[in-house]
C-alpha cells in the first residue's frame, strides 16, 4: 500500500538561539515601595523609591517601541512593543505564553487565540465558535484549528503552517507540533515530547527514547543530545537543501516552485521531489508516480525511502508507541461492543493490565475472521489482566478496499469482537509489517509496552495460549 500524502504539519528552521533580554526597567511616582506593571501580556515585579520619576522603558527594553524584532534586546516585537524573552510559559504570568514565530527565539505573548485550538474532531467533525476541523475525516489526527498569520494567532504548543500555494494566506492553519517541527522549548512540543538540537544548531521536536529499541520513527535514530537520548533525523538533519530527495517539512523545497514536499506513508519519511511526466525525467532509482487527485505526478524513490537503510520493523524487544485508533471497546462491562459508541482508543488506555494483544486484520483474511471469533472465551478468561486491541485495515477488498467505522461495526456484529476494535485511515500499521502478512500479532507488556511476542498468526492455542505465557 504505497501511498503519498502532502506534508502539511511540519514547520522547521535552521537554526535557533535562546537570546536572553535585559530586565526591562520601568518606574512611577508612587508611595509604595513595590507595584506591578503589565507590559504586553507580562507581569514584572518591580521595586521603586518614593517620588521616582517614570522616564518609562529604555530602547530595547521591554515594553519599548519598536517596529521590528532586532530593534529589542529579546529579539521578539510584538505588536510595536519589546516582548519579554522566555524558557518556558512560567515565565510569562498569567494570560500570556511563551511563544516562538521564527524558531530562532521564545518570547512571551499575551494569548489571543480562540479557545478549543488542538481539541480532536476525529469523530463528529465539531468544534467550537468558529474553528475549523482540519485532516481528513474519520483520521485519528484531525483537530480543531483556525486560520493564522504566524504563531501569534496559535497555542504555544501549535504553529502556523504556511502554505506556499496560496498567496492570499488564508490557508495558513495552526496545527500541532509533530516530530521535526521547530521550536526553543519543551513546551512548544506537547505531551510526550521534547525540543533538542537537530544538529546544525537548528532545535526541533522529538521525543525521548530507549537506545537499541525502536521506537524512533524508521528514518530516525535514538542518539545522545544534550545529555538525554533523543531521536534525531538520520540524515542529521530535519530540512536539507531542498533538492531531490532531501528532508523537508514546510512545503519548502528549492526556490523554483517545481519541487515538492511530500510524506512517504510506509516509511512516514518527508522528502524534496519534483514534477515529471516520465520516468526518464526522474533518473536512475525514481518512478513518476502520481501523487495527488490532480493527477500531479513526481519523481519517487524505488526503494520507497530517500535516507540510507531503513530502521528494521519492530521486533521483540523494542518499545511499542503508544499507538491510537478509532474504534469501540467495551466501557459499560456487558461484554459486547455493539452497544458501544466509536472514540479515540490508546493502548495507554490499559496500562493497568498486565498483557495487550495487538492484531492487525483484514475483511478478507480468514484467518483474521477466525481469530476473532475466539476473542470472546479468551477475554472471559484472561480480561481482568488482559486485552485485545484490534485494528482492522481493509474491508472485504483484498489490496486497500476503503476501511470505515461501519464495516468495522458489520465485523464485530457478524464475529461477536470484543475487547477493542478498531481502524486506523491513516495507515500507521503499513510500516510495522510487510505487506501480504496478517493477522500480524504482537504481544506487549501493558505498562512498558515493551515486544514480548511478535508472529504472522499465533501459535497453537491462539491468544489465550500466549496470555498464559505471560500473565502472572
Amino acid at each position: 500500500m504505497s501511498r503519498f500524502t502532502f506534508a502539511r504539519s511540519l514547520l522547521v528552521a535552521t537554526s535557533c538561539a535562546l537570546a536572553l533580554a535585559a530586565a526591562g526597567c520601568s518606574s512611577k511616582t508612587a508611595a509604595s515601595a513595590e507595584d506591578d506593571i503589565t507590559v504586553s501580556g507580562t507581569v514584572t515585579g518591580q521595586k521603586h523609591d518614593a517620588g521616582a520619576t517614570d522616564t518609562g522603558p529604555g530602547p530595547g527594553e521591554i515594553g519599548a517601541s519598536c517596529a521590528k524584532d532586532d530593534d529589542c534586546n529579546s529579539f521578539a516585537c510584538d505588536s510595536g512593543l519589546c516582548a519579554k524573552s522566555c524558557a518556558a510559559n512560567a515565565d510569562c504570568g498569567t494570560g500570556s505564553e511563551c511563544i516562538t514565530t521564527t524558531g530562532f527565539n521564545a518570547f512571551c505573548h499575551k494569548i489571543s487565540h480562540p479557545e478549543g485550538l488542538g481539541l480532536a474532531c476525529y469523530m463528529d467533525q465539531a468544534c467550537p465558535g468558529n474553528d475549523t476541523c482540519f485532516g481528513d475525516p474519520g483520521s485519528t489526527h484531525t483537530v480543531c484549528t483556525a486560520s493564522c498569520k504566524d504563531g501569534r494567532d496559535c497555542p504555544a504548543s501549535m504553529e502556523c503552517v504556511l502554505d506556499p500555494s496560496d498567496a492570499s494566506g488564508k490557508s495558513n492553519h495552526c496545527r500541532p507540533r509533530e516530530f521535526c517541527s521547530s521550536c526553543v522549548t519543551d513546551e512548544q512540543c506537547g505531551e510526550g515530547q521534547v525540543c533538542a538540537d537537530h544538529g546544525l544548531g537548528a532545535r526541533f521536536c522529538t521525543k525521548l527514547c530507549d537506545p537499541g529499541s525502536f521506537e524512533c520513527p524508521r528514518y530516525a535514530d535514538c542518539t545522545e543530545v544534550e545529555g538525554r537520548n533523543v531521536c534525531t533525523h538520520r540524515s542529521q538533519t530535519c530540512v536539507g537543501d531542498g533538492t531531490t530527495c532531501q528532508p523537508c517539512s514546510d512545503n519548502k523545497c528549492d526556490d523554483s516552485g517545481d519541487f515538492q514536499c511530500l510524506v512517504f506513508r510506509q516509511s512516514g519519511e518527508s522528502f524534496c521531489t519534483p514534477t515529471c511526466t516520465a520516468k526518464a525525467d526522474c533518473g536512475s532509482g525514481y518512478n513518476c508516480t502520481k501523487v495527488s487527485a490532480d493527477g500531479t505526478k513526481r519523481c519517487v524513490p524505488t526503494t520507497n525511502h530517500c535516507v540510507g537503510k531503513l530502521s528494521e520493523l519492530y521486533k521483540k524487544g523494542d518499545i511499542f508507541e503508544d499507538y491510537a485508533m478509532l474504534g469501540r471497546v467495551d466501557t459499560n462491562g456487558d461484554g459486547k461492543l455493539t452497544d458501544e459508541e466509536p472514540k479515540l482508543i490508546k493502548l495507554s488506555d490499559f496500562a493497568d493490565k498486565q498483557v495487550i494483544g495487538i492484531t492487525i486484520s483484514a475483511g478478507w483474511c480468514g484467518p483474521c475472521q477466525a481469530e476473532s471469533k475466539t476473542f470472546k472465551a479468551t477475554l472471559d478468561k484472561y480480561g481482568a489482566k488482559a486485552q485485545i486491541f484490534q485494528i482492522l485495515i481493509e474491508d472485504q477488498n483484498a489490496g486497500g478496499g476503503h476501511i470505515d467505522l461501519d464495516f468495522s461495526l458489520t465485523w464485530i456484529k457478524q464475529l461477536g469482537v470484543v475487547g477493542a476494535s478498531g481502524i486506523d485511515p491513516d495507515g500507521t500499521p503499513d510500516k510495522w509489517n510487510v505487506p501480504g502478512t496478517i493477522p500480524l500479532n504482537i504481544l506487549i507488556d501493558a505498562k512498558t509496552r515493551k515486544i514480548l511476542e511478535k508472529m504472522n498468526g499465533t501459535d497453537a492455542g491462539g491468544w489465550e495460549a500466549l496470555f498464559a505465557k505471560y500473565i502472572k
